[in-house]
This record gives structure tokens, sequence and C-alpha cells, in this order.
């Protein structure tokens, strides 16, 4: 339990300590209330309110007296155990849950929004701020040996959709369609793009162009706000210690679900910046935005996500009353839970793995009743345990003969560059120099072919982007994931703009003719709308002017 620093004056409402070690050494008490049950028992609990001599008006002592957990400790906490897991093989969930705002996804990731400059994965080596998954994944990679296997997938629940955000052409369908257990009994969704990661730099840069694609609306309770679960897997293959031929598969779920908050009670809200002291940012609330219309749609958002939550709670109290009368085993189904994303994607997934439950909340007495249900949930959860399962397969044909190849590579440019270091070679040190640069280049590829090689799926995706990108050709249209930077194209162009950052930025009408025309038979580019007439418009380029005219 981690409560999040305050947001604006108010009296103090949450008194946070670590009393020991164990699943109850950490004690949240809810103070100045009226509710009956005031105590609560979890593994950790951390203040983190940092700004509370500014904003707190009541029991500023007890806010002062209060050990102040940053992000160091609470990786140190538990963020190792949730490494050790995941390399021995084991599958292990992470959930960030809490109202929106209240620091859920700082805690597991760190700043996370594609346009900050304190995004975690916009800083490649460690830094302050960085979460639980960025420590675990950094330190995870610098132990990563050539034979290991790191692949990610990463995707949104939206109301009754799921979005790819790997995709690079905007891949979303029912969130039913494609879901299925995997040979070890773990749920998976098969259309959703594995995507191979190769260092942490690929890892920080892809993961970028993923959240930017995120939806998420300001409200009230935060600037902002995810507009529905977002789901990412990191699968870790690497070969048994006392088996190479065979392979331990570690999977982390890291799940930051949506605000917990009752839907009724958000409206889309305009915030303003304001620029602290310390060189922050803060964003402060000015109230409703005027267009009602966009509060409206968050509602009927937020019904979805709070009767998935409603659901992920009865979840948990049944695997609680299950695990009391013992009767809680590992592959064990709990019956029902099973209408809405959330649970159907993890419940049966849960009942193997190690489940570590990250849940936050705000200092100030006005969140109490927010509070008090975020305590109620992880309450629930924090009886029931688990063993973990752990996956194990075998290497294909194929994957030996390329990981025999990739020793027999690193050997010589091992020798290559001995031979180099002790200044031998003579007069051929230019070729052993050149055999040793392409033998690199070469070492590279068998990498990449190994990495593949463990997804049956990527041949598949690549295919049917392939498609996508052919049909879209054919009508004039480039895809943007194309271009390696679109910025530096020095012909004009247009580009599809959205509200909804899933879908804006995707697709290019490249302008190299003069004119362009837009239109559905014969033109130059056909937009795939209904909207579209035939000779709709033209563009005319005029010097360093480009002009767009109607017909």
């Amino acid at each position: 339990m981690r409560c999040r620093p305050f947001v604006e004056k108010g009296d103090l409402g949450i008194k946070l300590e670590q009393t020991g070690d164990g699943p109850a050494g950490g004690e949240v008490n809810v103070i100045n209330s009226k509710y009956t049950q005031t105590r609560f028992g979890f593994a950790y609990a951390w203040w983190s309110a940092h700004n509370a001599a500014k904003y707190c008006e009541k029991d500023k002592e007890i806010a002062n007296g209060m050990e102040f957990i940053d992000q160091d400790k609470a990786y140190n906490a538990c963020g190792e155990k949730v490494k050790e897991n995941l390399l021995d093989g084991s599958a292990v969930v992470m959930f960030a849950y809490g109202l929106s705002g209240s620091g859920k996804t700082f805690t597991v990731f760190g700043p996370d929004a594609a346009d900050s400059p304190d995004a975690w994965f916009k800083h490649k080596t460690p830094h302050a701020m960085w979460g639980i998954l960025p420590r675990l994944a950094y330190t995870m990679f610098q132990e990563k040996g050539d034979d290991w296997k790191i692949s990610m997938k990463y995707f949104q629940n939206v109301v009754d959709t799921v979005r790819d955000l790997t995709s690079s052409a905007a891949k979303e369908q029912a969130y039913k369609s494609g879901m299925r257990k995997d040979g070890d009994g773990f749920m998976d969704i098969d259309w959703c793009g594995k995507v191979p990661i190769d260092s942490w730099s690929h890892l920080c840069d892809f993961f970028q162009k993923c959240n930017a694609r995120k939806a998420i609306s300001p409200t009230q309770f935060n600037h902002q706000s995810t507009r529905g679960h977002c789901v990412m897997t990191l699968e870790v293959e690497k070969p048994m210690a006392d088996n190479p031929s065979m392979k331990q598969r570690g999977r982390l779920y890291v799940c930051d679900l949506a605000g917990t908050e009752p839907a009724g009670d958000i409206f889309y809200a305009e915030y303003k910046k304001e620029k602290q002291a310390d060189g922050s940012i803060e964003h402060i609330l000015q109230g409703p935005h005027a267009d009602q219309g966009k509060t409206k749609e968050l509602q009927d958002q937020g019904k979805k996500i709070n009767l998935s939550l409603s659901e992920m709670a009865q979840f948990f109290m049944k695997m609680a009353e299950a695990f009391k009368a013992k009767k809680l085993k590992p592959g064990v189904s709990i019956s029902g839970c099973n209408s809405y994303f959330l649970c159907k994607y993890l419940k049966d997934t849960m009942m193997c793995a190690k489940t570590y439950l990250f849940c936050a909340i705000r200092p100030e007495v006005k969140f109490h009743p927010y509070t008090y249900s975020t305590l109620g949930f992880a309450n629930n959860a924090s009886v029931i345990k688990l063993s973990p399962k752990k996956a194990t397969a075998g290497s294909s044909p194929m994957e030996k003969k390329l990981l025999a190849e990739l020793a027999a590579m690193q050997e010589l440019v091992k020798q290559l560059r001995a031979q180099l270091a002790a200044g031998g070679g003579g007069g051929g040190a230019g070729e052993a120099v050149s055999t040793l640069q392409r033998m690199e280049t070469q070492i590279g590829e068998k990498k990449s072919a190994l990495m593949q090689e463990s997804d049956p799926t990527a041949a598949a995706s690549a295919e049917q982007y392939e498609r996508q990108k052919e049909h879209l050709k054919q009508r004039g249209i480039t895809l943007a994931s194309e271009i390696e930077d679109v910025a530096t194209l020095n012909v004009p162009y247009l580009i599809n703009v959205d509200e909804d950052p899933f879908r804006s930025g995707r697709m290019l009408c490249v302008l190299e003719k003069t004119p362009t025309t837009f239109g559905r038979t014969d033109a130059d580019i056909r937009p795939p709308s209904m909207s579209i007439v035939q000779d709709h418009w033209c563009v005319l380029s005029t010097g360093s002017h480009t002009t767009a005219l109607a017909w």
C-alpha cells in the first residue's frame, strides 16, 4: 500500500507505518474518519507524500514523523524478489490498483507520459524516478546472456476492445477474439504481436512508441488518466543450468489498471501547468471542460471499467474464501468471474502465478471513500497464498543449430580479438580487423534469427502487416511506420490526425505529384472512407506553397 503526495491543502486522512517484516509488516490506519474499521495490515505500507509540509493542515506532526519511501526503497523492498521469480521460470503478476491519479502507475513504471522529459524510458541509465519495472528490466538486461530470449506484448483494453499497442498498423479486435490458453496453461491473445527485445535501449525506445498510443484523458483525479486496463507481458527464456537443452520460460504480467472511481463522479477536466521552484511541473485543476460530450464519453467508459473491476474484486473474494477453506490450489479454476476482459484474461493465469498487488491511495481526508474502497479490495487479496507454476520448453532443432553456430562464431571473434590485442597478424592485421567486423555483424544477425525463432506468431504478424501495407499502397497511402523519421520528409504530406492517440499519425499521403488528386476510382490517393466521392479534391503545388482545392 502506497500513499502519493498531496495535490491540495487538506487534513491528513491516512497513517502508514512499517512495523516489521512478513505478510502484515506494514500497518495502515485511517484517521480523522468515522469508519468502524480503521486499521489494516499489509506486507508493506509506504508513505511517499514528500510535500506534506506544504499542504497538510491537520496532524502535520504525524505526517512529518512517517518514514519517506522513495522509488529506490520501494524497489529494494520487493523488486529483486519479482526479478528472482521471473528468472527462475515462474509466472509473476504485478497489479497496480487504485483511484485515478493515486500513483499506481508511478510505483510500477515511474513517470510514463510519452511527452514528459521525466518519462522512465527517456533515461537509458538508472534514474531516481524509475519505478519497479524499469529497475528490474535494467538489471535483467545487464545479466542477459546471448542464449536468452526476451520478448514483449503490450495491449490496452478500452471498453469492449483490445488494442495492440505494439502494432504499427493500429490493430484492435473484440476483447474475446483470439483469447485462449497456451501450452503452459496461461491465457494469451494470439493476434497481439510478440516483439523480440534484444537490449535495454531497445526496450526503452520501443516502449515509448507504444505508450504514445495509449488512450488517455484528463479527469479531475488525474491530468492523464488511462482510459482502460493496460497489460504488458515480458517473457524470458533462458537455458536451464543443469540441462541446457531445456529452457525456463518466465513470464511477468504488468497490469496497470484503470482508475477505480465511480463512473458518475468523473468529468473531463481542464488543467493549467505551473512550474515549481524545483523545476517540476504541477498540473492545477481548473474545472470541467465546456464540452459535456467529452464527459459523457468518459462516464460511458467508466461504467465498463467499474464492472470489470467489480468482477475482479469478486474473484479475489472467492479466492480468499477458498483459501480459508483450504480448497485453493494452483491450477484450480474459480467458477464465474468471466464476463469482462480483466478476469477473463487473468483469472486462470493468476491461479498459477506469484501475484504482487500494488495499491495506491491519496493522503487527504476528502478522498476517504476511495481510500476505504481500495483498502477493502486489498484486504481480501492479502490473505491469498499460491505457489507459482514454472514453465519449461525444449529447444527446437533450429534453435539448437543457431545456438551452435552462434557459439562457434563467438569463439572465433574471441580468438581474433586476442590476436589483435597481442599485436599479431603481421601484414594480415587489416584482414583480421575486416574479418572481425564481418563476424560481429553476422553474430548480430544470428541473435536476431534466434529471437525470431522463439515466436511462432511472428511470421503471421509480419504477413498481416505486409498485406495492410500493400492494400494502402494501392490507394496511394503510406504507413507512417515505413518512414524512419516523418519530420525529415522533404516533400509535402498529409498525416491523419485523430483525438484518439491510438489512431492518430498512422497514415501518410505523400504529395509527390503536381497536382495530386483525391477521390474514388482513378485518383492518385483513394482514402478508405464512404464519405469520399469521385473527384473529391486535389492539391496544387505553387512554388513553396501548397494549396488544397475542393472539387
